[in-house]
């Protein structure tokens, strides 16, 4: 038998993969041995919990017309599955100019516990958005937007004691229909789950 040796580019591209997939499934091992010990995080994402969170106008955005934003936005998320949630959302928004905006929105998520303290809950969904700013001319009418985003968050989540998180992480809301501009940015998340 003859034997062939494989590239060493061949070879190390093997050698990642299996490393990959090691460190894959280390994780999930892992977990539910935290499971039975304690961990702070434990248990998040589980078939029934209930998440209540808000995520807060920390950090920085990104919009078309600049200037300064504050908003405030409480969501609900409720376990369907194990790492599987449903759930919306309402926000409000205030600014430089008047400026308000008011969102609804319903999205999915998907957890993912890392360890017991640190993990992901990537969500995806849909909004709808109304904006108002008056004009910088005071003769004129308050102009407004009304805009539906396809939403993605991925914030890194952070449990700090039991059943409470933070987290902070990327936003990208993509237009798909209305007068409104796309926006990307980041934000912080707090919240609870039961």
């Amino acid at each position: 038998m003859v034997r062939h040796f494989l590239s060493p580019v061949v070879t190390k591209a093997v050698a990642a993969s299996v490393v990959g997939c090691a460190l894959l499934v280390l994780p999930t091992r892992a977990q539910a041995q935290d499971a039975a010990g304690g961990g702070l995080g434990q248990g998040f994402g589980a078939q029934g919990q209930l998440a209540i969170s808000a995520e807060l106008g920390a950090g920085f955005d990104k919009v078309t017309h600049g200037g300064w934003t504050a908003a405030i936005k409480p969501a609900g998320d409720y376990f369907i599955l194990p790492a599987i949630s449903a759930g919306g959302f309402a926000g409000f928004s205030t600014g430089n100019d008047s400026y308000q905006e008011l969102l609804v929105g319903a999205r999915g998520g998907f957890n993912v516990n890392v360890t017991s303290n640190v993990g992901a809950w990537a969500k995806v969904g849909v909004a709808y958005d109304h904006a108002k700013n008056p004009l910088r001319n005071p003769n004129t009418t308050t102009f407004s937007t009304s805009t539906t985003y396809l939403t993605v968050d991925v914030p890194i989540m952070f449990h700090i004691v039991p059943h409470l998180f933070v987290g902070l992480g990327p936003y990208y809301y993509l237009k798909v229909a209305g007068d409104g501009n796309t926006g990307y940015g980041a934000h912080s998340l707090v919240g609870g789950w039961f």
